[in-house]
């Protein structure tokens, strides 16, 4: 097995530190964007993580984890959720996959390599609640089409997160299912109605549930048998939400007449659902 070690760049202070050194810059992070090159299990990985303006290193803070589409970087979710920082008093990470395929493992085996990004993402979780940089109880993620599939597989196989935001993607079959060891989580999947993930799919390499069959997987999973609480958000945006006796959520945010790309005006309003939703929760 490959030893894991972590190198950090920032460019508040441009030098590499090394060991303790790495650990202590984890708890160094000022005001505003911090950009991060992180070497994990020999391969590079940058992270961009945005603190708050009045960002104070007594002070625990919620997070969100962001994960970007094939082919992405971690720049543009940087800038999509960057500004939740000021406004919700959070800090936002942007993490990159493996450059240059820039393809999250959501699935083993389905890639041409299988990078260790569940690992890399939990040592990063675990590294900032061991700084107290993070509140280890209000710890949440969203991810865009690759980053969307790779945030089930987070809810499926860790127990960092309070919730989960995937995005304008599918939930793989034979992968993402919960099992024994998946804790209850709660969730909401946004989606436009001619997504091409919306209807599921299936082919040779990999399938995909519908929107319907995945949002039920996860109902029976936290035994959310509620009937379905609706809510509009002008002609477009629909939203049902299913709760359990212990508060745990799964809902869905549907964009009437939107595929992949979900248009920016709405988008914007589906990140804001997606975030109050996020924030609701907390580990108990």
């Amino acid at each position: 097995m490959k030893k894991q070690c972590f190198l950090f760049l920032w460019v508040f202070l441009p030098q590499f530190l090394f060991g303790q050194e790495s650990m202590d810059a984890l708890a160094s992070l000022s005001s505003g964007i911090n950009e991060v090159l992180v070497e994990y299990d020999g391969t590079p990985r940058r992270l961009i993580v945005t603190t708050p303006k009045n960002y104070k290193r007594a002070h625990v803070y919620p997070s969100l984890f962001c994960f970007h589409g094939a082919g992405g970087k971690a720049d543009g979710m940087s800038r999509r959720w960057g500004s939740q920082a000021n406004k919700r008093n959070m800090i936002v990470i942007s993490l990159e996959a493996v450059q240059p395929e820039a393809k999250w493992n959501f699935k083993d085996n389905f890639h041409s390599y299988n990078h260790k990004d569940v690992e890399f993402v939990s040592d990063v979780v675990k590294k900032l609640i061991n700084k107290k940089v993070i509140d280890s109880k209000a710890i949440y993620a969203t991810g865009h089409s690759s980053g969307g599939l790779f945030c089930y597989r987070l809810a499926k196989e860790t127990s960092f997160f309070a919730a989960i935001a995937p995005m304008s993607c599918g939930m793989a079959k034979n992968a993402h299912e919960p099992n024994k060891q998946t804790q209850s989580i709660s969730m909401m999947q946004v989606i436009g109605d001619q997504d091409k993930s919306y209807h599921g799919s299936v082919k040779k390499r990999i399938s995909m549930y519908s929107l319907e069959e995945r949002i039920k997987i996860w109902r029976n999973f936290n035994q959310c048998f509620s009937e379905p609480v609706f809510e509009k958000r002008g002609e477009e945006i629909e939203i049902a939400t299913y709760t359990n006796d212990d508060g745990i959520e799964v809902a869905f945010c549907e964009v009437k007449g939107e595929g992949h790309h979900i248009r920016r005006d709405l988008r914007n309003i589906t990140d804001s659902i997606a975030i109050e939703f996020l924030l609701k929760h907390r580990k108990k």
